[in-house]
């Protein structure tokens, strides 16, 4: 696979130095790679540096699925202040949200290394690749929880690729019912069995 120019990113347990180096060096692409507990030391060096005087360079509001979320970015050259190979800036990503229904106010932090210089890609960039890769691992996550993907006996043939495949799908489709939830979108389909799932598709 030619990944000439690409930029990967991928979660903690690919945060290794193996792969940073061959993505780089072999493969010619660049990374963003999620950074947590699992590599103690390059997360007690990320955690470390001074966010609270570094800039905030990104705001991004959202509101939907009964929750208004607040992201704020922030990034800082490293200048060969970790041994990770080939980190040029470390981003923090910080989610505070509110339920809008109990006004429940929770946040995270997510951290990040990347190759990328500056002049390649700022902040706003690199915190909406950060996001991008959230969002394909809550797509893994209501497939598995939701859908029951990493339960499904199906092993053999072409099965668990179609099945894969139909679980994509039925995911867009319950998207546009603009529920709160999956699982509240799948209630609502099930209703009227033999009538809506045929709506939600336009078949009637």
């Amino acid at each position: 696979m030619d990944l000439t120019g690409v930029v990967v990113t991928a979660d903690a347990l690919h945060t290794q130095t193996d792969t940073a180096t061959h993505l780089v060096q072999e493969l010619h692409a660049d990374y963003v790679l999620t950074v947590k507990r699992n590599q103690r030391t390059l997360f007690g060096q990320v955690k470390a540096l001074s966010w609270a005087q570094a800039p905030t360079l990104a705001t991004a509001r959202d509101r939907g699925h009964g929750r208004a979320e607040t992201r704020t970015v922030k990034a800082i050259d490293l200048a060969g202040r970790t041994g990770f190979p080939h980190a040029v800036q470390a981003v923090r990503v910080r989610r505070h949200v509110k339920d809008l229904r109990t006004g429940k106010v929770s946040w995270t932090c997510a951290y990040a290394v990347t190759s990328l210089e500056v002049e390649q890609a700022d902040a706003v960039r690199v915190g909406a690749l950060v996001r991008g890769h959230g969002g394909i691992e809550a797509w893994h996550h209501v497939k598995d929880v939701t859908l029951g993907e990493d339960a499904c006996k199906v092993r053999s043939g072409h099965g668990p690729d179609n099945l894969a495949a139909l679980r994509a799908l039925a995911l867009v489709f319950l998207g546009r019912l603009r529920q709160d939830t999956v699982p509240d979108a799948i209630r609502g389909v099930s209703y009227e069995a033999f009538t809506r799932p045929l709506d939600v598709i336009g078949l009637h």
